[in-house]
């Protein structure tokens, strides 16, 4: 039972780009954003260029994710499915496990990819002034979220 929450936990995090999702997506929303614009001075063809590369991985992450929401309920169903005989088995079946597991990976890998290949376009939008206040900005935010998180685990806790 523990190996089959690891696995499918794990497998949502990579399907879903990362533990960090969501601070890329507010990276994406702050870059975009006028105080983003503002605090990075940034210019206009720098913020044209930077919503082109974001809209570029909105499509890119819709087109690997797929449009049709009950496909991925059916593909969640069959791999819950696959994990489901595996783990009731009378005997471990290593082979089947490592396919589940190389199924969720090679996705998660894809969407990594092409969260970094994003990270490294918005670099070289940006000058070295504008990388180095960047830099400070996530770090506060990273910070700010960290204690949300903390905050968050406490009152469910």
């Amino acid at each position: 039972c523990g190996l089959a929450t690891a696995t499918l936990g794990a497998g949502s995090v990579l399907a879903k780009g990362g533990m960090h999702d969501r601070q890329g997506h507010s990276s994406a929303r702050f870059l975009l954003s006028e105080r983003g614009a503002e605090k990075l001075d940034l210019t206009q063809d720098q913020q044209t260029k930077l919503k082109a590369i974001f809209e570029a991985q909105k499509t890119q992450m819709k087109a690997l994710r797929g449009d049709d929401k009950e496909a991925r309920k059916a593909m969640r169903k069959a791999h819950k499915a696959k994990m489901d005989a595996l783990l009731s088995a009378a005997t471990f079946d290593e082979n089947a496990a490592k396919e589940l597991l190389s199924e969720r990976q090679s996705k998660g890998e894809e969407f990594a990819l092409i969260k970094l290949k994003t990270q490294h376009q918005v670099w070289q939008v940006l000058n070295a002034e504008q990388r180095e206040k960047y830099q400070e900005i996530k770090k506060h935010m990273r910070k700010k979220g960290d204690k949300k998180r903390s905050r968050d685990e406490q009152t469910a806790g």
